[in-house]
């Protein structure tokens, strides 16, 4: 007996370190330049290796574990898998003819090099394929994580209002960096004059993937949970900072994708108060996310009116606009970089060092390192096979979501608000997706892995009334 209490007290403080390690990575991964260099992504991985072996310990403590919640880390698995297939040493001619020869067996395009067509395995860069293989293998680590000890209400609770406090803080930065830029991120690191830093990452339209993922929670915990006044009134500073923040990154995507997302909370704040679930609650109200989004866009104005006339002055270009007419260029050079490897793909990572033979890149001194578009460059990465898998992803997602759903008026006041929020969240970012790269980037890809956790993993309390 006291043999077995002991294993249930190791395994319960094994929990609690998980959960710590995991908010601490989340953290740490965004103020280390959102996790892109090389040094960060070492200390991400060996992080998560570390997770791993301590996760393997708490199931081997107390194997219990719902494998149908573990099945949503399945397609990083089989991406994963897709990565081992590229970089094994095959005959890729008689194996797969169309990763090489083209489309229906057609010659190869005269600029791929002999090199290249003599390359022993599927992927067009071996090393860059190693390296996204162990960004998978963590970042699935780091999921499966989340899955198992993200199901606490306590813990939920918890991660959402240190999220929220982390978006305000964060925001504040990034706004007062703006305002006050020396050349350095935080005023500190110097960085190249060929790009558009914003906050702690080097491209302003990851910050904005950031706050559209971090301030849905906020927003949601303040509309449907039975929180005290004093965490209302935070939770509504942090919204609107985290959205003018959001604004004054100039981020175009971001600001469709967080218009999107306010449209979004007002339908299901109407729809929750016609359904008599949210009525009773003080700040349930289908337009305070309009006043709360005029809000901030009043600080983003006080605070960068000239910036953001110049950039909303760019829309009447429409599609001679210099930005929307280089990203059709990159997609059409994608979709052709597709299409004459449409099996496995050039291999995940591998990107950057093939297509300069399919397009050129406007960054100058620079190559292009993404496609700008998520799906598209899963496509080419990894082909149907990449594309089959992330249907599977989304389509797992969309299922869980419309399990919740109809169990709505089942659910307690806090879990509706942490379902909602990590769902409009998820909302936000595969929105920007369509003409971004959040998710190539580690930090935002850790948090985004997160939020699905908060979907997948209900309440202990709501599993019954669930299922």
């Amino acid at each position: 007996m006291n043999q077995r209490r002991g294993g249930k007290e190791l395994a319960e403080r094994i929990d609690r370190f998980l959960f710590a390690d995991l908010l601490v990575a989340v953290i740490l991964g965004v103020l280390a330049f959102g996790t892109v260099e090389p040094w960060s992504l070492l200390i991400f991985q060996l992080n998560a290796l570390l997770g791993g072996l301590m996760l393997a310990a708490r199931y081997a403590l107390s194997p219990e574990v719902s494998q149908w919640r573990l099945a949503f880390s399945l397609p990083l698995w089989l991406l994963l898998g897709v990565a081992l297939l590229q970089l094994a040493p095959l005959d890729v001619v008689r194996l797969l003819p169309s990763a090489v020869a083209g489309v229906d067996g057609a010659a190869p395009p005269e600029s791929l090099s002999p090199e290249l067509l003599r390359a022993p395995t599927i992927t067009r860069d071996g090393q860059a394929t190693r390296e996204a293989a162990m960004k998978l293998l963590s970042l699935a680590i780091y999921l499966m994580t989340g899955l198992h000890v993200l199901s606490a209400t306590r813990r939920r609770r918890l991660a959402i209002r240190i999220l929220a406090g982390f978006g305000l803080a964060i925001s504040l930065l990034a706004i007062a960096q703006r305002l006050t830029w020396n050349g350095r991120i935080y005023w500190l690191r110097a960085v190249s004059p060929n790009v558009a830093p914003y906050g702690p990452y080097a491209n302003y339209n990851h910050f904005a993937g950031l706050v559209e993922m971090l301030f849905p929670l906020a927003l949601a915990r303040m509309l449907f949970s039975r929180c005290a006044v004093e965490e209302r009134l935070f939770l509504g500073l942090a919204t609107t900072l985290m959205i003018a923040a959001g604004i004054f990154s100039l981020s175009r995507g971001g600001m469709l994708a967080t218009g999107a997302q306010i449209v979004l909370f007002g339908l299901l704040s109407a729809i929750s108060r016609r359904r008599g679930t949210a009525s009773s609650l003080p700040a349930h109200n289908p337009l305070l996310p309009a006043l709360i989004l005029a809000g901030a866009l009043v600080i983003a104005i006080q605070v960068g009116y000239e910036p953001l006339l110049q950039r909303f002055g760019t829309v009447r270009q429409g599609a001679d606009e210099r930005s929307l007419t280089t990203r059709i260029e990159y997609w059409k050079a994608s979709w052709r970089m597709f299409l004459d490897h449409p099996v496995a793909g050039v291999g995940l990572g591998a990107f950057p060092t093939i297509y300069p033979r399919y397009g050129t890149s406007s960054a100058r001194h620079e190559r292009l390192e993404q496609a700008h578009n998520d799906y598209l460059q899963l496509l080419t990465d990894a082909g149907i096979l990449g594309g089959g898998i992330g249907v599977l992803a989304i389509g797992l997602l969309l299922r869980e979501v419309w399990r919740r759903w109809r169990h709505w008026e089942s659910l307690q006041a806090d879990e509706r608000a942490v379902f909602i929020g990590a769902a409009v969240a998820i909302a936000g970012l595969l929105i920007h997706s369509l003409v971004d790269f959040n998710l190539q980037i580690a930090a935002n890809a850790l948090l985004f892995s997160f939020i699905v956790s908060l979907v997948v993993s209900p309440a202990e309390e709501q599993k019954k009334a669930i299922t």
